[in-house]
This record gives C-alpha cells, sequence and structure tokens, in this order.
C-alpha cells in the first residue's frame, strides 16, 4: 500500500479521502469498500459520513441521497440513471445499505457478485466508489470477498462527542496463491512514519440522516410485507400438501381450487358441477380440519 503523507495531524476523513483521490483520481481504479460491526455500532452513519466528506473534498457539495439504496439492482439503476442524463462523475460514491439481511440466499450473493463484477469491469473507466455495510466480512462468500479493498471495522463509540472508531483494514490479494492479507494503513506525518489503527467519524448531518431513516423505513416496511406473504405461502403449501393425505379426489380438487383464489363460482364452473356440490366439499374438508376462506 502506498504511503500517505502529512506535515501535521491528521484531520477527520483526511486519510480516507486521499487515499480514494490517490486510487480513484490518480490511478483511474474503482473502489469496493465495506464497514462491518454490529446492529447499533454506526457503520450505517459511517458509510453516509464517509460520502458526505468525499463529496465536500471533491465536488463542493453534499452526499446526494439518492446514492444510498438498500439492493444491488436499486444501485446499478441509480448507476444507470446517472449515465443516462451525463452526470455519472469520476469519483461517484455509492451506500449499499443492509447487504447482511440477504446474504442467507445464495441468489442474493450471486447478484452482489455480479454487481462487483460489474463496477470493476464496466465502469472501469469511471472510477466509482461502493460502499457496503455488514454485521461480519465473512457473510460474503470468497470470491466476493477477494475483490473488497478494505474492510473497516466499528470498535466503539463516543456518545458524548458523538464520534464513531473504526479499524481501517485494508486489503492485499496474492494474486498467484489467491491467499488475502489485512493491514493497517501507514501514514507519514511530520516526516515520521506511523501505522494508523483507527479512523473517526463524526455523526453525519441531520440533513442526511433524516431522508435516510425514511428510506430505511420502507425498506424495512416492504420486508416485513415479504415475509409475511412468503410465510403465508408456506403456510398454504404446507396444508395442501397435508390434504393430499387425508382429503377425499374430490374435497381436495375443491379444497386447491379455493386455496388458490378461485370462488365458489368458479371452482363449480371449472368442475362442471352445481355449487351445492362444491360448498358440500368444502364443508366436509372444513371438519377434517383444513379451515379456508372462500370467494363469494
Amino acid at each position: 500500500m502506498a504511503i500517505i503523507t502529512r506535515k501535521q495531524t491528521l484531520k477527520e476523513g483526511e486519510f480516507l479521502n486521499s487515499w480514494f483521490e490517490n486510487r480513484v483520481i490518480k490511478h483511474n481504479r474503482n473502489v469496493l469498500g465495506v464497514i462491518s460491526g454490529t446492529t447499533g455500532s454506526s457503520k450505517s452513519m459511517d458509510c453516509l459520513q464517509a460520502g458526505n466528506s468525499w463529496y465536500k473534498y471533491k465536488f463542493n457539495s453534499i452526499f446526494p441521497i439518492e446514492n444510498c439504496n438498500f439492493s444491488p439492482l436499486e444501485t446499478i439503476k441509480r448507476i444507470k440513471y446517472l449515465q443516462s442524463r451525463n452526470e455519472l462523475r469520476k469519483g461517484e460514491l455509492f451506500v449499499l445499505e443492509e447487504t447482511g439481511t440477504n446474504l442467507s440466499n445464495l441468489d442474493y450473493q450471486n447478484k452482489l457478485q455480479k454487481m462487483f463484477v460489474y463496477i470493476l469491469q464496466s465502469f472501469r473507466s469511471l472510477n466509482l466508489i461502493l460502499l457496503m455495510n455488514l454485521p461480519v466480512l465473512t457473510m460474503l462468500n470468497k470470491s466476493a470477498r477477494q475483490l473488497i479493498h478494505f474492510n473497516f471495522i466499528t470498535s466503539g463509540i463516543d456518545y458524548d462527542k458523538k464520534i464513531a472508531r473504526v479499524k481501517p483494514m485494508f486489503h492485499q490479494l496474492n494474486q498467484h496463491t489467491g491467499k488475502s492479507y489485512w493491514k493497517y494503513p501507514r501514514v507519514k506525518v511530520n516526516g515520521k512514519l506511523i501505522v494508523l489503527e483507527r479512523l473517526r467519524f463524526s455523526l453525519p448531518p441531520d440533513y442526511l440522516i433524516e431522508p435516510y431513516e425514511k428510506k430505511k423505513a420502507k425498506y424495512v416496511n416492504s420486508l416485513t410485507d415479504d415475509y409475511v406473504a412468503e410465510m403465508d405461502n408456506i403456510e398454504k403449501q404446507n396444508q395442501i400438501k397435508m390434504a393430499r393425505k387425508e382429503l377425499t379426489d374430490t374435497e381436495l380438487e375443491v379444497f386447491e381450487d379455493i386455496k388458490n383464489g378461485l370462488s365458489i363460482a368458479e371452482c363449480s364452473e371449472k368442475r362442471g358441477r352445481g355449487e351445492r356440490s362444491t360448498y358440500e366439499a368444502l364443508a366436509r374438508a372444513k371438519k377434517k380440519g383444513y379451515s379456508i376462506n372462500e370467494q363469494k
């Protein structure tokens, strides 16, 4: 890793902004970074503050909250949107929030890795920065971890000063063996070489926190709705599976049709029978313990 030289004590954000400038702007490379830590350890706020500090340094503007998203697809759409309007600048930074929520899903892992490759390869000349937050880095699969450039591990919060501290671990990958090495960065301050074992982040300003919390609430609500729908579908399929063993062919046919959303009239028409016959078959299924709310 290159040594960054300073003549005085480092200010908040100075090291990371200098590192971004050196890698992204001067050497035309992209960045994939992780901030990891337990729930409530400030990793989301650190991502926002890192983004805001970089935008003030590089673009003399605040971090656009639209660049903070909760899925790989939303992030890619945002990148494409800016590109279509010729507003995608070198050094644009994006935050992928709540990455750990879906990492138990293999399909999500695959999508995340494809996004890494997409940013590294498809936009290699645009020099983008992607920050993610995770409970632990190992939630990413090995192939994805090999693409990460740094992992900042939350190490504590000073609630009085509203400052969070992280351990900055930078990744060096042996291209021959595939082995990863994680090291603290080195900084030369006043001519003296020091190992930088901590970075600090202040709490981001309210004009970022408030819209972020709204986006997060919307995301959490969508997760809840998706979970309820998924659990309802699992229960429905389990009931149908159990019913196959206990119901007659007629009762099972009616039960599955009604469970899948057909009305009594539609089910009767499908079977070529009167509605009374359908009601009777459904009543027998209910007596055997299969609850269902039929559509009128």
